[in-house]
């Protein structure tokens, strides 16, 4: 048998436990901590109900009434998000990091689908229990996710109708889930053998997690949220997409973004996949600070 037949054998297996190992990546080693940012936080973890789980999470306080709670990208963790709470924070506000479920130092779950759900669950858990401290029970709210995270902030929004003051969402999410799965793969986000990233292995490996994907991901068919629900018809949202994204391309998240009527966004030239403000720091961070800061502010009511 040819190596390349091989390879095509193999692809159901590759692709099987590559949709599996998305989201249930390897922790990373060499994580940051808050103090090398110049943060203080106070750790402590989230019990997400119903079920087992408990989410890490790193609050860094500021003003009380001003809270940005925010998520990290596939396969990443709460670190990867300090240098965002760090211009926040100088900014004045009070950022929660969280990891969500199988990533970072929050717990395992073994589950294989319907990860939209889950995620999201870890969403509304991490803005209901920073709701229930009393210093922040009346504090204006602002999600802000990543790439993956940016699917679960959007989604928990009917969860947390009342709770939640804007979003932000930065390489994600994009319209179509399943239509981007394969560039997960072409990224080399989501690893597989030498021998599946060629033809005509390729082909059948990125068919097959695509589909894969459908289930670990979630098919329950209402993404994208509609945007008579109120919650998402009145939320303030920015979406933040890179020119040189190859994993979820601009135009994805633009034509989402084009769905809700109080959407604005911000496309940085150039930008790759969660690069945006690296690639324009000055325009990234300016854009984030003034949608913050006018949804934020506690004499205004933007709902």
């Amino acid at each position: 048998m040819s190596k390349q037949l091989m390879a095509v054998c193999a692809a159901p297996v590759v692709a099987a436990r590559a949709a599996y190992t998305a989201f249930h990546p390897p922790r990373p080693a060499g994580r940051r901590r808050p103090d090398q940012f110049g943060l203080e936080a106070e750790e402590f973890t989230i019990a997400v109900t119903p079920g087992p789980t408990r989410l890490s999470a790193w609050l860094c306080r500021g003003d009380p009434g001003r809270v940005v709670l925010l998520g990290h990208g596939l396969g990443l963790e709460k670190s990867r998000s300090l240098p965002y709470a760090r211009f926040l924070h100088r900014h004045g506000f009070t950022v929660l990091l969280f990891d969500f479920r199988n990533h970072g130092d929050s717990s395992q779950d073994h589950g294989f689908a319907g990860y939209d759900r889950r995620f999201a669950q870890d969403a509304v858990a991490a803005a209901t229990h920073l709701r229930a401290m009393p210093e922040f029970a009346e504090a204006r709210l602002a999600l802000y996710g990543f790439s993956l995270s940016s699917f679960a902030m959007m989604r928990s929004l009917d969860a947390l109708h009342g709770v939640v003051d804007a979003v932000v969402c930065d390489s994600g999410p994009a319209s179509d889930p399943p239509a981007i799965a394969p560039n997960l793969l072409r990224s080399g986000l989501v690893p597989v053998p030498a021998a599946m990233r060629e033809a005509p292995a390729r082909a059948v490996t990125e068919h097959l997690f695509r589909l894969f994907n459908r289930i670990t991901m979630g098919s329950s068919g209402d993404w994208p949220p509609k945007p008579d629900r109120p919650v998402y018809a009145t939320t303030p949202m920015l979406f933040i997409a890179g020119g040189a994204d190859s994993v979820v391309p601009a135009e994805e998240i633009l034509r989402l973004a084009r769905v809700y009527p109080r959407a604005q966004t911000l496309v940085v030239p150039g930008a790759k996949h969660l690069r945006a403000m690296w690639t324009d720091k000055e325009q990234y961070t300016s854009t984030v600070l003034d949608f913050l800061e006018r949804c934020l502010d506690p004499t205004k009511a933007v709902h």
